[in-house]
């Protein structure tokens, strides 16, 4: 509470009164008591001189003292006072109290030591035994032409001064009391006149605080708080505007950085991360919000992104590194110096590169499959050829023999031109599905009846398991057909002589399926997630022939229908391929 303005301006003026006001009332209760005793020192002043006066000639018969006492007691009752009158070697003579014959000798009293010295009067401000009470003594000389003969004094209790005093005292209490509560009640109310403008800018700064824009107050006055309202209100306003435009850039920025596909992360001096992107959080599987205040290695734990970061504060310099990361993906770093006038550290970019290398190995594998496979066939109608040409085309048998051969060759090679025109008519979407009602039976008997001399060929049986009453679906006869007839090809290529190739067909709630099953070799595990990549062929056993966009090609054929394609294999016991195309007209 004593922290608000409103209590620092009101405590100092209420301490200030109090202690004015209490000075003020110490002074005038001192000034009262001061007057008053000098009024009793007058008043018995001149009392004692006129008993000195008066016993002056009662001294001059020093043979009896009697008349002494008796005046002394006399004119102390008259005044109600304790009259004294000693003689100049301090016996006393007359007392308004006691006997003067049982007093003991009064040269050692202060007041009289004083006006025997001085020949003046004497004063002494003591605590008396006899009555038990603050008495204030004056003491005049009795003087005559011979000098002093004796001194009068007279004593009054100080009771009298000090119920005056109390009474005055009681009163200027009262008084002080009474300005002292009306001052203060008074700076209570002007205080907070004051303070109100203060504590109006203060709820509208703490409503600015908590974050809600815009806050105005009323301004009554013109003068120094008033203009602080204005100006209050103006800081008001280009606070919200420049909030707002901060907002603004910071909500574009936000979007730019969630819309770029590479990891962006900023990071100061330290290698602590102070922001990151969403595709970040993609690369290394750590939301945002984890990674904020985490230094860069704790979050991406590879060292080599970091060494390129150090690299880079250290050198000023942008600084770049290609690595792989332990998650097998690799990974472009790029690290820029970043200093502000606030801090300095790096902006780091990430690019994943994986696909794209992945994209670069297939395509060389790519180029070396078209390479043998072109190889081989143009190989062989040269050979054909250099024969013919020495002297084979004379006979017409082997002549016609070979004929067929190059024909044979020249259309496996057409074949694979088609296969790259179609993949690549269908990845770059040119291709036009000519959609009809196709039943899936239909069209796996009559790849079934075509590839059935090749699967005799090789002792394979090709089975059909095919559900009575299949519905039709809309899809491109001639593609749907290409799919089924490569998924088939592909299972008696691979299976080896006396094994079994199954056609099934099936129907759920919302799509046809169709699957071929072999009991041929399998697909590894490394290789099953990559089957359906275009230029992609497995090793060994499936590297004898093909181009491996085979596969691909029903794939993109199939999702351009709205269906779905999948692989399921175990090696060595055989693979299933299974596609959907939905019901319905699409």
């Amino acid at each position: 509470m004593s922290r608000s303005i409103y209590w620092k301006i009101t405590i100092p003026i209420v301490l200030i009164v109090i202690a004015v006001m209490s000075i003020l009332a110490v002074y005038m209760t001192n000034s009262i008591r001061n007057t008053q005793m000098e009024q009793l020192r007058s008043h018995l002043t001149t009392q004692a001189r006129l008993i000195a006066d008066i016993s002056l000639s009662d001294l001059s018969i020093s043979s009896s003292y009697d008349s002494i006492d008796q005046l002394a007691k006399k004119e102390g009752e008259e005044i109600n006072a304790r009259i004294t009158i000693i003689a100049q070697d301090g016996t006393v003579l007359g007392d308004t109290w006691e006997d003067p014959a049982t007093m003991e000798n009064h040269a050692s009293r202060p007041e009289i030591m004083a006006v025997l010295a001085a020949e003046n009067s004497g004063e002494s401000i003591r605590y008396s035994s006899t009555t038990g009470q603050n008495m204030m003594y004056i003491a005049v000389p009795i003087s005559g032409a011979d000098g002093i003969s004796g001194v009068v004094r007279i004593a009054l209790p100080l009771t009298i001064v000090e119920e005056t005093v109390s009474n005055t005292r009681t009163s200027i209490v009262w008084a002080m009391v009474i300005g002292a509560l009306s001052i203060i009640l008074m700076t209570f109310f002007i205080a907070r006149m004051i303070t109100r403008p203060v504590r109006r800018m203060t709820r509208a700064v703490q409503t600015i605080t908590a974050g809600e824009l815009g806050g105005h107050i009323t301004v009554y006055t013109d003068d120094e708080l008033g203009q602080l309202g204005h100006a209050f209100n103006l800081m008001s306003r280009t606070i919200e505007e420049k909030v707002n435009a901060l907002s603004d850039e910071k909500s574009k920025l936000a979007t730019i950085l969630s819309g770029i596909t590479d990891g962006i992360i900023i990071t100061d001096d330290r290698g602590n991360i102070l922001l990151a992107n969403t595709a970040t959080e993609r690369l290394f599987n750590c939301p945002e919000e984890k990674m904020l205040n985490h230094s860069l290695i704790e979050i991406t734990h590879n060292y080599e992104i970091e060494e390129v970061m150090k690299a880079s504060i250290k050198t000023a310099q942008e600084k770049s590194a290609q690595i792989e990361s332990l998650t097998g993906k690799f990974l472009q770093v790029i690290a820029a110096p970043l200093t502000t006038s606030t801090m300095s550290g790096a902006l780091i970019m990430i690019q994943d590169l994986t696909q794209i290398r992945s994209l670069q190995t297939m395509r060389q594998e790519f180029l070396g499959n078209v390479s043998h496979e072109l190889r081989t066939p143009l190989t062989t109608i040269k050979a054909i050829v250099e024969t013919l040409q020495d002297g084979a085309i004379e006979d017409k048998e082997v002549a016609r023999d070979f004929l067929d051969r190059v024909n044979n060759e020249i259309d496996g090679m057409t074949q694979m031109v088609l296969e790259l025109i179609e993949l690549s008519r269908i990845e770059t979407g040119t291709v036009k599905l000519n959609r009809e009602t196709v039943n899936l039976n239909s069209l796996a008997r009559e790849v079934m009846r075509r590839l059935n001399p090749l699967a005799e060929r090789k002792r394979i049986t090709l089975c059909a398991d095919l559900m009575d009453n299949l519905p039709p679906v809309t899809a491109d006869k001639n593609r749907i057909q290409q799919v089924i007839s490569n998924i088939i090809h592909n299972g008696i290529k691979f299976t080896p002589e006396g094994g079994t190739v199954t056609i099934h067909t099936a129907v759920n709630a919302n799509d046809v399926l169709l699957s071929v099953t072999d009991t041929g070799i399998g697909i590894s595990r490394q290789d099953l997630p990559h089957v359906f990549e275009r230029f992609f062929k497995a090793d060994r056993s499936r590297s004898s022939s093909g181009t491996g966009i085979g596969l691909a090609i029903a794939k993109h054929t199939i999702n351009a229908h709205g269906g779905h394609i999948e692989v399921q294999s175990t090696e060595g016991k055989g693979s299933t391929f299974t596609f959907s195309l939905p019901l319905g007209v699409n």
